[in-house]
């Protein structure tokens, strides 16, 4: 007698609830690892977006700084009325249908490393926006042509009523913006002190950038 009671088993309810607790600590490990995972996903998602957002930072600060002091002419053979155009200095200029220029100037610093290519060290530079993004578009060569090719590179997406204001100067009432350039009184081919870049991004809601303008005066005059 005493040896089929030390031979007794588990039962079935003892099963039921080893599996039970089995079923729930697995549950709650799989929950741990899919937080886990998508935790990951998400701090590469926001890494991989705030790199792109420093590195077109460090793009429109690395054009502004090195606006050189040269006008272009466009397709039809016309001058650009100042180095730096934006605003109304494209009223005259067809632009696309699903895109709004925002400014144009010509930047140096253009590097030819080998010299192969026939090109100069200048570059002309606009910025649009365009698809609900805030584009950078340049062509090979400074004056336009039709029919040339432009290279064209996004560097902020998702975003919305992008603008761009001009800083004149200061005055006894604060800063003063203009909303186009050239604006009368600052001379025909000064540059702007700054430009305020304003958008409204998808995830980040309402930003404003400032960015200081140099003066890389090369090339030849206007």
């Amino acid at each position: 007698m005493s040896r089929r009671c030390g031979q007794r088993g588990v039962t079935l309810p003892e099963l039921l609830i080893a599996l039970l607790v089995f079923a729930f600590i697995a549950g709650v490990g799989v929950a741990a690892l899919r937080l886990a995972i998508d935790g990951r996903e998400q701090l590469i998602e926001s890494d991989d977006r705030l790199r792109e957002w420093q590195l077109a930072r460090l793009i429109i600060r690395s054009d502004l700084a090195q606006i050189a002091h040269r006008t272009v002419r466009d397709e039809f053979g016309d001058r650009n009325p100042a180095s730096v155009i934006g605003g109304v200095g494209f009223s005259d200029r067809p632009a696309e249908a699903d895109e709004a220029p925002l400014m144009g100037f010509v930047r140096g610093g253009w590097s030819n490393f080998d010299g192969a290519t026939p090109r100069s060290t200048l570059q002309y530079v606009e910025y649009v926006f365009k698809d609900g993004a805030l584009v950078r578009r340049t062509r090979s060569y400074l004056d336009d042509a039709r029919n040339q090719p432009n290279r064209e590179r996004i560097l902020f997406a998702d975003v919305e009523d992008a603008e761009i204001s001009f800083l004149v100067g200061e005055t006894s009432r604060g800063l003063d913006w203009a909303p186009d350039w050239p604006v009368t009184g600052a001379g025909p081919a000064a540059p702007p002190v700054a430009i305020q870049m304003s958008f409204r991004h998808a995830r980040l809601g309402d930003v404003e950038q400032l960015f200081w303008i140099g003066e890389l005066f090369q090339g030849a005059t206007p």
